[in-house]
C-alpha cells in the first residue's frame, strides 16, 4: 500500500470507476423536451458522482425566427419546471439552436441571469412539480 493507506487506495479505486451515468435523468429531460411543440430533437448526458454531477443537453428547435425560438424555449423551461422527475439541483441546457444552427437562444432570453437549475425554474414560473 502507498503512504496514503487504505482510505487513499479506496478513493483512488472509486475515482477510477469513472462517471455514474444517470439514465433516469436523461430519459426525464429528453421525454419532457420532446413533448414540447417546437422541439425537434433532444439528447442529454447526465451523471451523478459523489453527490454532484452534471446534466448536459442538446436541444434542437423548429424555429424560423429568434422570437419563435424564444417562445419555444420559454415553453420548454416551463415544461421542465413542471416535470416532477427532474430534481431541483439539476441544471438545464446552456443553449438551444434551430435546425440549421442559424438561431441560438438561451434561458437569458426569457429572463434568467444565468443557466437555471430546476429549483430556479420552479421559483421563476411558480409551479412546483405535482
Amino acid at each position: 500500500m502507498s503512504r496514503a493507506g487504505p482510505v487513499g487506495g479506496l478513493f483512488a479505486v472509486l475515482l477510477s470507476l469513472g462517471r455514474a451515468r444517470n439514465s433516469d435523468a436523461e430519459d426525464a429531460f429528453r421525454e419532457t423536451a420532446l413533448a414540447v411543440d417546437g422541439v425537434v430533437s433532444a439528447e442529454f448526458d447526465c451523471s451523478d458522482m459523489f453527490g454532484g454531477g452534471w446534466q448536459r443537453g442538446t436541444v434542437v428547435l423548429r424555429a424560423s425566427s429568434r422570437d419563435e425560438a424564444v417562445r419555444v424555449v420559454d415553453a420548454l423551461l416551463r415544461a421542465f419546471a413542471a416535470e416532477p422527475r427532474l430534481e431541483p439541483r439539476w441544471s438545464t441546457p446552456q443553449q438551444y439552436r434551430n435546425e440549421d444552427g442559424s438561431i441560438a437562444v438561451s434561458a437569458g432570453d426569457v429572463g434568467f441571469p444565468a443557466v437555471p437549475n430546476l429549483r430556479e425554474l420552479r421559483a421563476h414560473y411558480g409551479n412546483p412539480p405535482t
